[in-house]
């Protein structure tokens, strides 16, 4: 961690980051928001990066990253990311009862850097955050590739994730295609799953999955485990069209 120019900067291993806040301004340490909702509602020129937020008190406050600059409803706070690749099971670690690289600042941002699956604490006490919209966001390469957002209220931390709560989606034919399987344990230690149709695995059609070691459209990854596949079309693919599903970088939810 380095103070210059007035900015305190912290480095991930590879550059270093301003974190977005000055110590007395809410969002800081010391002046911690409830959400980055409220951040940007009382700070309108707030940036994507690195504030603090709490559940209760200041004294529980912790860091998170705030995407600022999501069109239409900026604000929102990661709480889950999952680094496509990485040799960690997925499900697993969203259930558990700890937090994962919580308060690793490298972790905080939407890029693969990290070797890690993110989690904080407000997936473990996803009521008192009292979310109204969950949103699942795809990134390459730190760039916004699709996204899927949901109604959050009077959800737990497992079923805002359904065909149920669906409000909007990248993919043009969400809502209106059948769906077999769409939740956040999946089927066969696919995760994070939102599938069409099965077809004995040559004509399995889906719009996005954490895979596992099932079909050869998906061990086809091997040694790579847990990878982000999701359909780059406008609506679901054939898992099998390769040239039409692509890996993901990493995931934010």
């Amino acid at each position: 961690m380095k103070f210059t120019t007035g900015k305190i900067f912290v480095c991930d291993g590879k550059e270093w980051k301003a974190l977005q806040y000055e110590e007395s301004s809410l969002g800081s340490r010391g002046y911690p928001g409830f959400s980055c909702k409220e951040i940007k509602t009382g700070l309108k020129d707030a940036a994507n990066g690195i504030y603090w937020i709490t559940l209760s008190d200041f004294k529980n406050a912790f860091p998170v990253y705030c995407d600022m600059a999501a069109g239409g409803k900026p604000g929102w706070t990661m709480v889950f990311k999952v680094v496509s690749g990485v040799d960690k099971k997925v499900y697993p670690t969203y259930v558990s009862p700890q937090t994962s690289s919580e308060k690793n600042m490298a972790a905080l941002d939407v890029t693969s850097k990290h070797k890690d699956h993110y989690k904080n604490r407000i997936v473990l006490k996803w009521s008192d955050f009292g979310a109204l919209e969950a949103r699942v966001a795809l990134y390459a390469g730190g760039q916004l590739v699709k996204e899927v957002s949901f109604n959050a209220q009077k959800t737990n931390n497992l079923n805002w994730f359904s065909a149920s709560k669906l409000i909007d989606s990248s993919w043009k034919d969400m809502k209106s295609e059948p769906k077999n399987i769409f939740s956040i344990p999946g089927q066969h230690n696919r995760n994070f799953f939102i599938n069409s149709r099965y077809g004995g695995c040559p004509n399995d059609v889906g719009w996005m999955v954490i895979t596992s070691n099932y079909c050869k459209w998906e061990t086809r990854f091997l040694p790579r485990k847990n990878v982000i596949l999701y359909s780059k079309l406008s609506g679901h693919t054939n898992w099998n069209q390769y040239s039409k599903s692509t890996i993901n970088n990493g995931g934010v939810g």
